[in-house]
């Protein structure tokens, strides 16, 4: 690929046109990290298929962009080819569009933190077997020290038992916190949920069963916490957000994975 490049650079004396090449050599080499990055997780999700999708497309639009404008010239020409050229133009714009509106709301609820809570939400996360995963464990870890600053705090732990797991993530993380000194006692295990809006639906149960009150902290990794903060109110809860930090390897397939989540809930008006 650079070698296609590099001699089209040579063969075009304009400036014009060496320095579009050049950018066209930076997207490429750009897509081909986006592609890997987002592919760095241990199973296959709907954010490896995002990443591929969206680094791989555009990469190739780079890459082919000299046929790629010449096919839409070709359909320019015709009432039907701009129709769907138009309509293709528009798709893109909203999807960046919507791209924009869930990061920076993602990165605004994110960096929120919460001094002290009455009542700590522990969104589950993937169990490997009967242990956290790494990035369940950083939201325990969150966890954890809210509940160190929050000594008359309660702790729901929420999270039900997926395909891999050997028990719910509930267990899984009441068991995490217990070892490491926060009394039995204080923590309430959710285990039924297997999605975002039953951990909410859940929580809300019992919060209302056993007249919880006060401040209520949700503690999930800060990618997820605006999508938490919709699903929360919807079902009748006011809450803070404490989040857990996400690994670098993990973070962009994580991103877009939620931007998916975010479509999802606001298609299905969060059903």
């Amino acid at each position: 690929v650079l070698r296609l490049f590099f001699t089209k650079w040579e063969l075009m004396p304009q400036k014009k046109s060496r320095i579009w090449i050049a950018v066209r050599i930076v997207i490429v080499l750009v897509c081909v990290v986006g592609v890997v990055w987002s592919n760095l997780t241990r199973y296959m999700n709907v954010g490896n298929i995002a990443g591929i999708i969206l680094f791989g497309s555009a990469g190739a639009l780079a890459l082919l962009w000299d046929g790629a404008l010449g096919v839409l010239k070709r359909l320019w020409n015709h009432v039907g080819g701009r129709l769907l050229v138009l309509a293709l133009s528009a798709t893109v714009a909203a999807g960046a569009s919507a791209a924009v509106f869930f990061s920076v709301n993602m990165a605004r609820y994110g960096s929120e933190r919460t001094q002290s809570a009455d009542c700590v939400i522990v969104l589950g996360c993937q169990v490997v077997g009967e242990t956290p995963s790494y990035m369940l464990a950083d939201r325990l870890g969150a966890a954890l020290s809210l509940l160190e600053r929050s000594p008359q705090a309660v702790c729901i732990v929420s999270g039900g038992q997926g395909a891999r797991e050997s028990i719910t993530e509930a267990e899984a993380m009441r068991r995490w916190l217990t070892r490491r000194g926060i009394d039995e006692s204080r923590i309430i295990m959710e285990d039924r949920s297997v999605s975002t809006r039953d951990n909410f639906r859940g929580c809300a149960e019992i919060i209302a069963d056993r007249g919880i009150d006060g401040k209520i902290a949700v503690v999930t990794n800060e990618y997820h916490q605006y999508r938490a903060e919709l699903y929360a109110r919807k079902a009748g809860l006011t809450v803070s957000h404490e989040s857990a930090r996400t690994s670098v390897r993990l973070i962009l397939n994580s991103w877009l994975r939620e931007w998916v989540g975010l479509l999802q809930y606001f298609i299905t008006g969060g059903k």
